[in-house]
């Protein structure tokens, strides 16, 4: 069993990596689950992952993480994810509460208590994992691994020709990340973005029986799909689900193990992920290729698994 926190922005594709660690839990287990800013303010993301991991039945606790970046000023994605981050699905009253405290607190604890046991999963800005890092000397070499959605080395940016939305939300964060020496799996935009949703897959999620996601997926992609299209012109990507499966199935994707930077300086660069020669020896393997095939056998394996 691979034990994970999960520090999440909850937007679309967040969701979607949240019910997939959901519905794969034979081999995933989530400790907690640590709300951050990033797509839309914290207060939004925080009820995001309440609501959603209610309606899933996920009894892992929620924290809340950081308000806003290391340094820069904060960046949301509200033209991507809507008004509140996660536009679409409607939820119930919600019982569940967030847990007291501070998650950055909870998440050094946790890992210190648990050497060697546990991945930290970002699928948001990486603002926590940095400060994580930072704060306790301990941390980095207690992690068992870290696996990140973000960043755009041999791609264009999707919020400047340079620079990846996670990543340009804190690039100082992102460069204490990359420099920790905690092996790492990243996903930059050179992967998920070949990991498109397509109409076949909706109508075959359509086409599935009742379930407590299915109805939960279609609300949100019913905003997410136009959304898109009307910004970039093509279907959705599925990029921060490319951490949990991986997790589950390594052999979904191909990587390149290569030394990885982050420019912090540069006006019109801040925020790029530059990437070295490939290197065997590194410890930051990046991820850059998938089998589309296997990935959404997977998908539809977890749905069918949260009925």
């Amino acid at each position: 069993m691979k034990h994970i926190i999960m520090d999440v922005d909850t937007g679309h594709d967040d969701a979607v990596a949240i019910a997939l660690a959901g519905g794969l839990n034979d081999e995933i287990v989530i400790d907690g689950f640590i709300a951050t800013a990033g797509n839309q303010i914290r207060e939004y993301t925080l009820e995001n992952t309440l609501n959603l991991t209610e309606a899933l039945e996920m009894e892992a606790p929620v924290f809340a993480g950081s308000i806003g970046p290391l340094l820069r000023d904060r960046v949301l994605a509200g033209n991507i994810h809507g008004a509140n981050g996660f536009e679409g699905p409607v939820f119930e009253k919600r019982k569940k509460k967030e847990c007291m405290g501070n998650g950055i607190r909870w998440a050094i604890d946790h890992v210190l208590s648990h050497p060697g046991e546990i991945t930290f999963v970002s699928v948001g800005p990486w603002t926590d994992l940095a400060v994580c890092l930072k704060s306790d000397e301990r941390f980095a070499s207690s992690l068992k691994e870290i696996v990140l959605m973000g960043g755009a080395v041999d791609h264009p940016g999707n919020v400047t020709p340079s620079a990846e939305f996670n990543v340009f939300a804190d690039p100082e964060a992102a460069e204490i990340v990359f420099g920790s020496g905690v092996p790492i799996t990243f996903f930059p935009l050179d992967v998920t973005l070949k990991l498109l949703l397509t109409q076949e897959v909706l109508d075959k999620v359509k086409n599935l029986p009742e379930s407590r996601y299915k109805n939960i997926f279609l609300a949100s992609m019913g905003f997410y799909v136009p959304s898109l299209l009307k910004a970039h012109g093509e279907m959705p990507a599925m990029h921060d689900p490319c951490t949990i499966a991986y997790l589950y199935d390594p052999s979904i994707f191909k990587y390149s193990y290569r030394p990885i930077s982050v420019e912090t300086k540069g006006d019109k660069t801040y925020g790029k992920t530059i990437g070295g020669k490939e290197d065997k020896n590194s410890t930051t393997k990046m991820a850059v290729d998938v089998d589309t095939d296997k990935f959404w056998a997977l998908f539809f394996k977890a749905v069918n698994n949260l009925v």
